[in-house]
């Protein structure tokens, strides 16, 4: 079976248990009612996390998302962004009906080399193409020398913007509704193109930002409800797994969920049509997103939301806020992990690293006339870090904790030994000073440093010295290695992430490991343990 047809009918079977719903009045719309966003253990929010997706060599990345509101329809936006600076790859809109479920694939396509996403679900997208696309190197580094490969790895992010008013279950959507496109009719929705473009091919009048709430100029009310739009109520879950056909191995893993909290947990209207075009709003209202704010990159109506787009009651004016509270959310103060990297076996361990709100205090200019922070010209070719601050300044990453190297932001604050420990499996410990492990690439001068580079940082264990790429996960675009002392063959590691401001950093992610019985290859995955 080839690897395309494998993965679709591995997405198509984890997307076989959806509901359908039913669906449609005016409705009026306000501001959030919800106060908060927070981590969800549970999985289930208004917001999802994909800490990582690959295409290299023969990964295919297999993901569902299903609304598990069985009342109301979602109008979600879904976006890839790249490992090494969070670009982006590959956005459109997801429109799903009541308990509905959407599968896809994402591989490296065959003739172009760049990541591809495949879809034979019916759940309507828009554009409609965007189910048999491959993604785009527009927003990528234009001086890397493989440009398709940095579409290949990276993270996903998944917003509801909002719900689609579905009326009560067994009344039939009214004729040429939001809801009535959606609805699927013996499995299959209408997708009707007039109806789409209508409700959603258009900026819903211009919005502002007052306390707490992306509120009316004009008849926004009116408009989102004559659109059959409400306010996002959540209910969104994700699934994932990495197949590698090459290595007959699978890992797994499930979105981290970010929920509204408090009052009727509804998030803000935050939508934007799929559609070039300017943003009647301020910038800085609506994005924290340094590259879009200061104009390197020419906002389009696409861009928007994203997760600093303020979606609860206590975001305030600034999209900055929106920011600095989802990354308080994510962060956490230590990191552990085990790993397995005995050759007896085969078994290697990668590590993934997954910033996902670090775009929002720093970015990366490609086209910059120097090397000068937050040097935002677009007449030349050099590399820029872009902070949302410069010195103390704002957001969690500064220059204090980041360093530009080889045209990455890189977090350079991770320290070993003194910051870093790694244990055996009988709670012995590498002695300071006499069996040091050693970090690469390091900071130039600073051997104890970790560079965790790029937005999704890869870091395979005990595999120093082995060229591109990792040793689980084939990844490239933003690899490192770290290599224990020779007794460290199996065991944990613990990762010391404290800052000065905010008490921890915003990491998601999962270790994968591979290993062998014979000539089978077993994959496991393993999501990061961590403390608040």
């Amino acid at each position: 079976m080839k690897k395309s047809t494998l993965a679709l009918s591995v997405a198509a079977a984890l997307g076989g248990f959806g509901f359908v719903g039913s669906a449609f009045a005016v409705t009026t719309v306000t501001g959030a009612t919800a106060t908060a966003i927070s981590v969800n253990p549970r999985g289930i929010g208004h917001e999802l996390l994909f800490p990582y997706f690959s295409a290299q060599s023969d990964n295919a990345t297999l993901i569902s998302i299903t609304n598990t509101d069985t009342v109301n329809g979602k109008v979600a936006k879904v976006r890839f962004r790249g490992a090494a600076n969070s670009d982006d790859l590959y956005d459109f809109q997801l429109l799903l009906s009541p308990g509905d479920v959407w599968t896809a694939a994402v591989s490296k396509d065959a003739t172009t080399g760049l990541a591809k996403l495949v879809s034979t679900d019916k759940t309507c997208v828009l554009p409609a193409t965007a189910n048999n696309a491959t993604f785009s190197t527009a927003r990528t580094d234009p001086s890397a020398t493989d440009k398709p490969n940095q579409t290949r790895e990276g993270y996903i992010e998944v917003l509801n913007m909002a719900d689609i008013y579905f009326p009560a279950i067994g009344t039939a959507p009214a004729a040429g509704s939001l809801a009535s496109a959606v609805k699927h009719s013996a499995g299959v929705p209408t997708c009707n193109a007039t109806v789409l473009d209508t409700a959603l091919g258009n900026e819903v009048s211009a919005y502002t930002v007052s306390v707490g709430n992306i509120a009316a100029v004009g008849t926004l009310n009116n408009q989102a409800g004559a659109r059959n739009m409400e306010l996002p109520t959540g209910g969104l879950t994700s699934d994932w797994v990495i197949l590698n056909q090459l290595n007959t191995a699978a890992w797994s893993g499930e979105a981290t969920a970010l929920i509204a909290t408090g009052g009727t947990a509804k998030g803000n209207l935050v939508f934007w049509p799929q559609k070039f075009g300017a943003v009647a709003n301020a910038p800085a209202s609506v994005t924290a997103d340094q590259l879009l704010v200061s104009g390197v990159v020419a906002m389009q109506q696409y861009d928007l939301p994203d997760l600093s787009t303020p979606y609860v009651t206590l975001d305030g004016v600034l999209a900055a806020t929106r920011a600095d509270a989802t990354t308080a959310s994510l962060a956490v103060t230590s990191l552990k992990h085990q790993f397995v990297t005995d050759s007896a076996i085969a078994a290697v361990t990668d590590v993934v690293f997954s910033q996902p709100t670090r775009r929002y205090s720093v970015g990366v200019n490609y086209l910059a006339a120097s090397a000068t922070d937050n040097d935002i010209t677009v007449t030349g070719s050099t590399a820029a870090a872009v902070y949302r601050g410069l010195g103390v300044g704002a957001g969690v990453y500064k220059q204090a904790n980041t360093s530009l190297y080889s045209r990455q932001v890189c977090l350079d604050t991770v320290n070993i030994p003194n910051v870093q420990g790694v244990f055996d499996r009988e709670e012995t410990s590498p002695i300071i000073g006499s069996t040091t492990f050693v970090i690469s690439p390091n900071v130039p001068g600073a051997a104890s440093v970790q560079l965790l580079c790029g937005e999704t940082s890869v870091v395979s264990i005990n595999q120093a010295g082995v060229t591109l790429p990792s040793a689980a996960l084939n990844g490239t675009v933003a690899r490192s290695d770290a290599t224990f002392a020779a007794a460290y063959v199996n065991g944990w590691a613990h990762w010391d992430l404290t800052t000065a401001d905010l008490g921890g950093l915003p990491m998601i992610g999962s270790t994968f490991m591979r290993a062998r019985n014979g000539t089978v290859n077993y994959g496991f995955s393993f999501t990061h343990k961590t403390t608040p």
